[in-house]
């Protein structure tokens, strides 16, 4: 990472550690207010928070409607369709709650929890096949696991969420115990500051559950989603890093670390107008100069393209 970011993740620090509610502006230089606090133009954090405190308080029709202004912006979010998913059990609308736990595992695999709510939904629903889809998904990130990532319990009470429907479908299916968790803003922005940490250290995948974590907290904000296309980036993910910058510049367009690591993006994979393209549109946002410009700047001319 940069220098620049050094500097920013000790900046950081101290701002967590006088208000622990307020963490970093990030994504490269993103903007003001930290991860909890957003600029978009429907506050698609806010909203989803508001949805958060509706359903933890059992209010599923008010938390359905938070969700739903969540989608109309950010539909391919996994969170917040999970969420949608979960005002839906409270409902007891499974085939509802199958939908949205369906769009959660399709853009984010790594949703242990969404698996097990989906894999207990399908074989309520009398597909125990597709049930069994989705504990073969988690008994594979078991292993990768190996007991040691931060999803291990929840990996381990999504299957035995799984196991229990499959053996009983006909049973009750309600919001309670292990896997129904909600994380409040102040936990978001803690996992986003780790998250920042570790991709300084280059640990990125390390990262990506941290960042993981800040979005299932705090939902769809473009530094959270800017630092997660990085992250992937440096992974050579390329389709999910992309996937990544263009979810957090439909939120935030002008969005100067997005707008910069997308420009990034384009110089590594050989893209070399659209990374010219990338640059332009960054001078049109920085009008007397910015970090991100110059960076990007320095990433065209170093390129042999």
């Amino acid at each position: 990472m940069k220098t620049r970011d050094l500097m920013l993740i000790a900046v950081a620090v101290a701002a967590l550690v006088a208000t622990p509610a307020l963490a970093a502006g990030g994504g490269g230089g993103g903007g003001g207010g930290g991860p909890s606090m957003s600029s978009s133009r429907i506050d698609p954090v806010k909203r989803y928070q508001q949805g958060t405190e509706l359903l933890k308080a059992g209010n599923y029709k008010q938390a359905e409607k938070a969700f739903d202004d969540v989608l109309d912006v950010a539909a391919k979010d996994a969170n917040t369709n999970y969420m949608m998913g979960l005002t839906q059990i409270g409902q007891q609308d499974f085939n509802s709650a199958r939908k949205y736990f369906r769009n959660a595992v399709k853009y984010d695999g790594n949703n242990a929890t969404a698996r097990g709510w989906l894999g207990a939904v399908e074989a309520k629903q009398g597909d125990a096949g597709k049930a069994a889809e989705q504990k073969t998904a988690l008994e594979a990130m078991k292993a990768k696991c190996a007991g040691t990532c931060a999803e291990a319990k929840f990996i381990d009470a999504a299957i035995m969420q799984i196991d229990a429907a499959v053996a009983n479908p006909a049973g009750p299916m309600q919001l309670s115990g292990e896997m129904t968790r909600f994380a409040s803003a102040r936990e978001g922005d803690a996992a986003y500051l780790a998250a920042y940490g570790l991709i300084n250290e280059g640990r990125y995948e390390d990262a990506l559950g941290s960042l993981r974590q800040a979005g299932y907290a705090l939902g769809p904000h473009p530094d959270v989603l800017t630092y997660q296309g990085f992250a992937n980036r440096k992974l050579h993910n390329y389709d999910t890093a992309i996937s990544f910058y263009s979810a957090a510049l439909a939120l935030e367009p002008d969005h100067r670390g997005a707008n910069e690591y997308l420009g990034e993006y384009y110089v590594e994979t050989g893209q070399m107008a659209k990374a010219r393209a990338q640059l332009v549109k960054l001078d049109g946002i920085c009008k007397f100069g910015c970090e991100e410009a110059e960076e990007l700047r320095r990433w065209i001319a170093g390129s042999k393209s």
